[in-house]
């Protein structure tokens, strides 16, 4: 599990601040509303998914730092891919506090990219907080002939990815066509199990997997030489990987940088909290408060150290400006992220 330290900690210090501040005056009134109510907490995947893991964190914790102390209880909603979840709860959930969500981390960027289903506009959704971003990483195995990033101009690997859409495989291809590197990409490993597994075998030499991973299960595989981080796809470096590149560090014209931001911008949101539309201010702030106040608590970092959870906070103002920013990608940039992942 990660410490929080270095900027982590001031984030949380200053937001500890904020909240104490706010807190004092909106006690009463919270308590008065909040007492006796259930908040129902909406997961758009399965109990055993990664936004599960933080919906679940959050039942168990959150409403001890709401005044008035209301029950938390997780309502999963599956279905294409999480649209389904997002769009009742822009256009069907309570607006009153009592129904919120774990986001969707790539609501935004789908929602610019105009993908069929989608009845919500991401920038009106009210942001409680990041409990984590979401970093993927491209690891490739020892015996692969490529070991750095400048050698994927040079040797072809065989990166396995779930489908021929998606991350996996979408920015290997961005990659291919702006960086000129020789990614080859081969379909149909599902689980992120599958494709580990068929690099144990030889089957594959590289894949795609989340950095958290290398905190516990994957750590072994760091530390005996078995893999190589080359890139990681986020525009920030994860502090597990201070020294590989970001795939927008690698990016070798503005065009491309931009193009690689607006991709690896749903590892930003990763895994945050949202409530709909038309939540009043005031139960917006308190919700916030009470995701910082949960966030610094021992007893919740600890769970989450129990959980293998990640930690690197964003308040929701943040997440909220960043989200803004992605759905305001210029039309010229859509245009170029679509020609060059289009599968060939």
């Amino acid at each position: 599990m990660l410490k929080i330290t270095g900027f982590l900690a001031q984030w949380c210090a200053a937001a500890s601040a904020i909240f104490l501040a706010v807190a004092s005056g909106s006690t009463a009134v919270a308590a008065d509303y909040f007492a006796g109510k259930t908040i129902r907490m909406v997961v758009g995947g399965s109990p055993n998914s990664g936004y599960a893991l933080y919906g679940q964190l959050a039942v168990q914790h959150l409403g001890r730092f709401i005044p008035g102390n209301p029950s938390v209880v997780v309502s999963y909603s599956p279905g294409a891919s999480g649209v389904i979840a997002m769009n009742n709860l822009y256009g069907v959930a309570p607006r009153d506090g009592t129904v919120v969500g774990v986001a969707m981390q790539d609501l935004a960027s789908l929602q610019v990219l105009g993908v069929k289903g989608i009845r919500f506009n991401a920038t009106k959704f009210n942001y409680i907080g990041r409990v984590t971003a979401n970093v993927p990483v491209h690891m490739v195995w020892h015996t692969a002939p490529a070991q750095s990033i400048d050698d994927l101009r040079t040797y072809e690997i065989v990166t396995g990815a779930s489908s021929i859409n998606g991350t996996h495989a979408d920015l290997p291809r961005a990659q291919n066509a702006l960086l000129g590197m020789k990614w080859k990409i081969v379909a149909g490993y599902r689980e992120f199990n599958e494709r580990h597994v068929a690099m144990e075998r030889g089957e594959i030499q590289a894949a795609v997997t989340a950095a958290t991973l290398f905190n516990e299960q994957l750590k072994p595989w760091l530390e005996h030489g078995k893999v190589r981080i080359l890139v990681q796809y986020a525009d920030f470096r994860h502090p597990l990987f201070a020294d590989v590149p970001a795939i927008v560090d690698i990016a070798a014209t503005e065009e491309a940088r931009r193009v690689f931001k607006f991709l690896v911008s749903l590892s930003t949101v990763g895994r945050s909290y949202l409530a709909p539309p038309g939540v009043p201010g005031k139960i917006v702030a308190i919700l916030r408060n009470a995701f910082t106040a949960m966030i610094n608590d021992p007893a919740f970092k600890a769970d989450a150290a129990k959980r293998g959870a990640d930690l690197l906070p964003m308040s929701g103002e943040q997440l909220a400006a960043y989200v803004a920013g992605i759905v305001r990608t210029p039309s010229d940039i859509i245009r170029k992220t679509n020609e060059v992942i289009a599968a060939r």
